[in-house]
C-alpha cells in the first residue's frame, strides 16, 4: 500500500517520528491505533524482507485488521515517517464512500485469516 491509497490526508498535519539504523520504530504488539507512512529513510521486518521506503504504509493489514502489530518494525537508514491516528484514516476513508473503512477492514481481516491457515 502507498501513501496515495489515503486520499486527502495532509502528512504535514500529523506528528512525525524520526528514526535510525537499527532503531525500533514500531514494537511487537504495539496497538493498531496509527498508521505509519514513510516520509524518508528506510525501514525493514526482517532481513528477507523488501525495504519500505518513501511512500510506503507500514503494515496497512495488520492496520486495517488486528487490534495490534505482529512483529517490529525497524529502521535499515535514518529517515522519518507521519503518524497517521486511526480517527483521521477512518475519517478519510468513509469520506471517499460510506462503506470504504470496513471494506478495508473486512478485506484485511480475511487476509490474515488466510495467512493463518497456511501458516
Amino acid at each position: 500500500m502507498r501513501k496515495d491509497d489515503i486520499l486527502g490526508l495532509n502528512f504535514d498535519l500529523y506528528p512525525r517520528q524520526s528514526f535510525g539504523a537499527g532503531d525500533i520504530v514500531l514494537g511487537e504488539g504495539t496497538e493498531t491505533d496509527r498508521l505509519l507512512v514513510v516520509l524518508s529513510g528506510r525501514l525493514g521486518f526482517g532481513s528477507a524482507s523488501k525495504p519500505l521506503g518513501p511512500g510506503d504504509v507500514v503494515k496497512p493489514i495488520e492496520f486495517f485488521g488486528a487490534s495490534h502489530y505482529a512483529g517490529m518494525v525497524r529502521g535499515r537508514i535514518a529517515g522519518e515517517v507521519a503518524v497517521l491516528p486511526r480517527g483521521a484514516v477512518r475519517a478519510c476513508l468513509n469520506a471517499q464512500g460510506p462503506m470504504t473503512w470496513n471494506l478495508a477492514c473486512a478485506l484485511a481481516i480475511e487476509a490474515l485469516a488466510a495467512t493463518k491457515e497456511h501458516a
